[in-house]
């Protein structure tokens, strides 16, 4: 049932703000393709195996999960960029969980009013959010050792 609230959540979303296709809008939008078949599990994977090869890098994602940290790196008049700790898993057995982990990058603008401390509408820690973000690539954890995946946001909505 989460999962079918999930793909509907996520299609209203790319519906409602995006057409899939890789054009100007007529609203001046720019428009993107998305790939469903990439979740948090297949890029934990990538992670784990450092073969981000078949993530692809032409097409959006939908990612959903919950805020592990925020971090404002740059927040001036002209620019604002955020890093946000996403996490997500499953349930092996009754005992353990597989954690999934990957790094957003929101910049610009646009996520500055989801963010900043004095807006009713900021997200925090433990809130789940679903995003719309392109794929950028494999990072190194601040542990110095932890392979990570790391999307570029293009729009973010709160889920829970």
């Amino acid at each position: 049932m989460k999962r079918l609230l999930i793909a509907l959540i996520s299609t209203m979303l790319v519906m409602g703000s995006l057409q899939a296709q890789t054009s100007k809008s007529p609203g001046g939008k720019k428009s993107v393709s998305v790939d469903f078949t990439i979740t948090m599990r297949e890029l934990a994977q990538a992670a784990k195996t450092q073969n981000d090869r078949d993530i692809p890098t032409d097409k959006a994602l939908i990612l959903d999960g919950d805020i592990g940290t925020v971090t404002i790196h740059e927040d001036t008049d002209a620019s604002f960029v955020v890093e946000l700790e996403l996490l997500n898993g499953i349930w092996v057995g009754e005992e353990q969980v597989e954690l999934y982990r990957t790094y957003v990058i929101c910049e610009g603008t646009q996520f500055r009013s989801l963010f900043s401390a004095q807006s009713p509408s900021r997200l925090k820690s433990g809130q789940t959010i679903i995003v719309l973000a392109s794929y950028e690539g494999l990072g190194i954890d601040y542990d110095g050792k932890t392979p990570v995946t790391v999307v570029k946001a293009i729009d973010i909505r709160r889920l829970f």
